[in-house]
């Protein structure tokens, strides 16, 4: 029994290793996401985007416990995260006033946020239709 559990991912090793990278992305990325709001100062969309992470967390572990609709939810999640990333550049960053003392710079935001989108975009496309994601999902693998 234990061999088996201990070979279990043996045959999808390289799709296993190429998905877990793309785990610890998104995890990362979304981390300095979130961080990036705080430091921008701009508390509703940090408030957001932290409910935003926790909920793909959740669904990323469904994820990796060979739930496949896990995956296609997932990738719509990264989708609903960059179509976020949008209308911020388009509706909330022209109208918001930067703070007085910022962190960080607040000509920032549209470099970063927009590198999250396209970020987040691609990694939707690549979770939705990668069969290597598709096999390493149906396999069931932890990210260490």
């Amino acid at each position: 029994m234990l061999d088996v559990q201990r070979n279990r991912g043996a045959k999808h090793r390289e799709e296993i290793d190429f998905t877990r990278k793309l785990m610890w992305a998104h995890m990362i990325g979304g981390a300095v996401v979130i961080t990036l709001f705080l430091f921008h100062e701009v508390f509703y969309w940090f408030a957001g985007s932290l409910v935003w992470y926790g909920v793909s967390l959740v669904v990323m572990y469904g994820f990796m416990g060979q739930r496949d609709c896990c995956r296609w939810l997932l990738g719509l999640i990264f989708l609903s995260g960059a179509g976020a990333g949008l209308y911020f550049l388009s509706r909330v960053y022209p109208e918001s006033v930067p703070p007085r003392v910022p962190i960080v710079p607040h000509g920032l935001i549209p470099l970063w946020v927009g590198l999250a989108n396209l970020s987040y975009s691609v990694g939707a496309m690549v979770m939705m239709v990668n069969a290597r994601v598709r096999r390493a999902g149906e396999t069931g693998f932890v990210l260490w």
